[in-house]
């Protein structure tokens, strides 16, 4: 951005279209209308809070809770004091000036004189940004820092699942259904004359599929469990029968406490119910717990069971073989997400996965923000027919 008077106005109003297109280069949907808004509030506002100015253009330009963790980055990587982004002459709007800025700002053909903004926009800014997130959705859950666990989380929170199917016994009316609607069609012919003129067609409804995700919180998931329960309050909120069970010597359901629409608060309250996290490992009691007490009552015949785990079995790997053989038969499809799975040269060489992978229909990786992505998209393809 080139200014033609070095008055603060004119840095004021460059700085912030500036701002909107490295928005727009960095991914998110901005328009003229939304730079043009953000500049009116920032004239009523000010800057001498720097947390109400981001607060300001976050409510602005983020339109999805996908885009809140971008937003934030290029917020703090391009209003900081001193920085020079584009080839601006001025410095950036420092966020305790003394002086307001102008509060005729005006946008489009109306823009003041001496304004000139640059087409091009730092690519380095851009590819920061968009190498960061890249990073962030793939790297593996215990690499993560305390900030990137952070955005990891707030890119789990903004998971919209693809939920599975199944027929309803219930039928409506539908012109493309496949059984002909015969009481209908007889009430119709009344009126004429005995005519089926009007032809009526059913088809079966369909509903949500239950889900039952089953989720292992010892020591040795001790760095992807908390995350894995971020995807399942995700789940839990998606609108679909969800039931939830955590266990490391003992299994516990946790299905009411992951209601609460904050995940931070759900997960406060998952904390002071459970016991045993980080402690030992005991999958085929688990799941024998799961089997006698919690099938018949919250899983049901047609639920999709997710069972999270690295397969570190302490007890006996012949238990855990016939408690999840039993759990098979009782479901509709049974998928083992392993953390370690996506890792390069992983081999299944543990005793407990060695007993688990005959009984389970599939075996999915789960050990980044890419891979939890991608099972929430393949839940709608487990809907139908179980795997030969």
């Amino acid at each position: 951005m080139t200014t033609g008077t070095h008055s603060p106005g004119n840095a004021f109003l460059g700085n912030v279209i500036l701002f909107g297109r490295v928005l727009r280069r960095a991914g998110l949907s901005v328009d003229a209308d939304q730079t043009r808004r953000f500049a009116q509030v920032l004239a009523v506002l000010g800057f001498d809070r720097r947390g109400d100015v981001k607060a300001a253009g976050r409510v602005i330009f983020v339109r999805r809770r996908e885009e809140r963790a971008l937003y934030d980055a290029a917020f703090d990587l391009f209003w900081r004091r001193g920085t020079v982004v584009g080839g601006a002459s001025e410095a950036l709007p420092r966020l305790r000036q003394v002086q307001p800025p102008r509060s005729d700002v005006r946008f489009g053909p109306d823009a003041p004189e001496g304004v000139e903004v640059v087409e091009a926009v730092d690519e380095t800014t851009i590819r920061v940004l968009a190498s960061r997130e890249e990073r962030l959705r793939t790297a593996d859950f215990a690499d993560l820092t305390p900030e990137e666990t952070r955005d990891a989380a707030a890119m789990l929170a903004a998971l919209r699942p693809a939920l599975p199917l199944r027929p309803s016994r219930r039928r409506r009316l539908d012109r493309g259904g496949g059984r002909l609607a015969a009481r209908i069609m007889l009430r119709r012919c009344l009126a004429t004359g005995g005519e089926p003129l009007d032809w009526r067609w059913l088809r079966r409804k369909s509903r949500p599929r239950p889900i039952a995700l089953v989720c292992d919180i010892s020591g040795s998931m001790e760095r992807y469990s908390r995350l894995l329960l971020r995807f399942a309050h995700a789940l839990a909120r998606s609108g679909a029968p969800v039931e939830v069970f955590v266990f490391g010597t003992r299994l516990t359901r946790i299905t009411r406490e992951l209601r609460l629409r904050d995940a931070d608060a759900a997960l406060r309250r998952v904390a002071v119910k459970v016991v045993d996290w980080s402690g030992g490992t005991r999958i085929g009691a688990s799941l024998r717990e799961l089997n006698r007490r919690w099938v018949r009552r919250t899983i049901k015949s047609g639920a999709l069971v997710l069972l999270v785990s690295d397969g570190w079995e302490r007890d006996d790997p012949a238990l855990l073989a016939r408690e999840l053989a039993t759990l098979q038969r009782s479901c509709h499809r049974l998928i083992w997400l392993d953390p370690l799975a996506g890792r390069p040269g992983f081999e299944p060489v543990t005793q407990g996965l060695l007993a688990a992978l005959p009984h389970v229909d599939e075996f999915v990786p789960c050990g980044n923000v890419a891979s939890l992505e991608e099972l929430a998209w393949r839940l709608a393809g487990w809907s139908d027919r179980r795997i030969a």
